[in-house]
């Protein structure tokens, strides 16, 4: 018998979760515009799952779906702690209903009237311990190169309009121009190092910097770190 042209595996993948505080549309779309404002780039096509857990009342489901994609996010479909009843009518609606794992530590991104604050929804590694992967010569633009529970080390440079991820730290022994994301998993002590700092977008544990913020030693040996959930960036040497 010929093998099966196709084959379901478990995988586990990191995905945005947008929590939602309001079911106001008018508010939602505000912050929204707002946030994807400061870094098209790096919302474009992000997966998003929606939790409702703290909304009340009735809730337009196709509406929010329809104003989630309207910002180039990709719609997943609805999580978060409700009655059986309401999850049972989101799948008869035809979305897809999201069960989350459990997990010890959860950083959480509200969408609100007041403020809107953009972190993905990430455990907390056990272990900050992690083994290398390298990449030998320049990540050109389109290019992604992801260090899956390891740190990246890039002898060469990346390049504008590439991407560079790790669940651990990033060293580029070179120049750093696309983007750099450490900690994507949830490390929150991952760091970015790079011989010449000119990056589009930088992040760490989900909290990004995009090129603006870099000012202080762009051009320069740099590395960048969290202080207290807020990046900051230091003199490499």
């Amino acid at each position: 018998m010929a093998d099966a042209s196709i084959e379901f595996k478990g995988s586990s993948f990191t995905l945005s979760v947008l929590h939602l505080k309001t079911s106001m549309l008018v508010d939602i779309r505000t912050d929204l515009a707002d946030k994807v404002a400061q870094a098209p780039d790096f919302f474009y096509l992000v997966p998003i799952v929606v939790s409702i857990e703290q909304l009340e009342g009735s809730i337009d489901y196709q509406a929010i779906k329809t104003l989630i994609e309207s910002f180039n996010f990709t719609f997943v479909g609805f999580t978060g702690t409700v009655s059986k009843e309401q999850r049972t009518l989101i799948r008869e609606l035809g979305f897809s209903f999201v069960n989350t794992a459990k997990v010890n530590t959860v950083e959480k991104n509200t969408i609100s009237a007041e403020a809107a604050e953009t972190k993905i929804v990430t455990e907390t590694p056990a272990r900050n311990l992690f083994s290398d992967k390298i990449h030998r010569g320049q990540i050109r633009s389109g290019q992604q190169v992801y260090a899956k529970d390891q740190n990246l080390v890039v002898i060469g440079s990346v390049s504008a309009g590439a991407e560079v991820i790790a669940d651990g730290n990033i060293h580029v022994y070179g120049s750093l121009r696309g983007r750099a994301i450490a900690g994507a998993t949830g490390h929150h002590r991952a760091q970015i190092y790079c011989q010449n700092l000119e990056a589009e977008l930088v992040s760490i544990n989900g909290n990004y910097w995009l090129s603006e913020s870099m000012e202080q030693y762009w051009g320069s040996p740099a590395y960048i770190h969290l202080t207290d959930s807020e990046l900051t960036s230091s003199k490499l040497i």
